[in-house]
């Protein structure tokens, strides 16, 4: 009974050690990046202009995308760009209305659904009008590009936790300390 008390202990203690060597064998660039999605802005003052940026594959390749938006006078709010490049992706600027203010919720309705959340605060200079073309107010090339290729993929814990080192080294220490005990008893016997 001890023998294989003692085998497991130490089996266990094994794989304990050696599970986070394993689970890392992968290459880290074996995993595909997901398309992203990305608000330049989630912040703006009324007038100001808010992007979402779509990474490449979000969407399907010139597909024309639905884009609704809901907040306070959401039918006042100017969107422009709503029709993906050959590549999949989509740079859609939103701009709320004069009066706007609070939560505005931009949904998209393509291959891919999404919602974008972009909060609207009166700073200092509260507009009574504003112009509503996102043309004029985001020329090209001022969108906030995507850059590294889009998303990352999120921090797991990637390193290895002091608690699984030290669990499986007291577990390779219990089943060391029931051997020489089995070991000890059957000289005295």
């Amino acid at each position: 009974m001890l023998k294989k008390l003692a085998a497991i202990s130490l089996t266990a203690g094994a794989l304990i050690l050696a599970a986070p060597t394993v689970a890392s064998a992968a290459p880290s660039d074996s995993y595909p990046s997901p398309p992203s999605a990305k608000v330049g802005d989630a912040i703006i003052d009324t007038c100001e202009v808010s992007t979402v940026a779509f990474g490449a594959g979000f969407f399907e390749p010139s597909e024309t995308v639905g884009v609704s938006v809901s907040g306070q006078n959401a039918g006042a709010a100017a969107i422009s760009g709503n029709t993906a490049a050959s590549d999949g992706s989509l740079t859609v600027t939103f701009r709320p209305p004069s009066d706007g203010q609070g939560a505005y919720a931009l949904d998209f309705a393509g291959s891919r659904p999404y919602t974008a959340m972009v909060t609207v605060s009166h700073g200092n200079t509260a507009a009574s009008s504003c112009d509503h073309d996102p043309g004029v107010a985001a020329p090209a090339g001022t969108e906030l590009p995507l850059t590294g290729g889009g998303m990352e993929l999120a921090l797991t814990g990637g390193s290895v936790s002091p608690w699984v080192l030290g669990g499986g080294a007291v577990a390779l220490v219990a089943g060391g300390a029931l051997v020489a005990v089995g070991a000890a008893r059957r000289k005295r016997a």
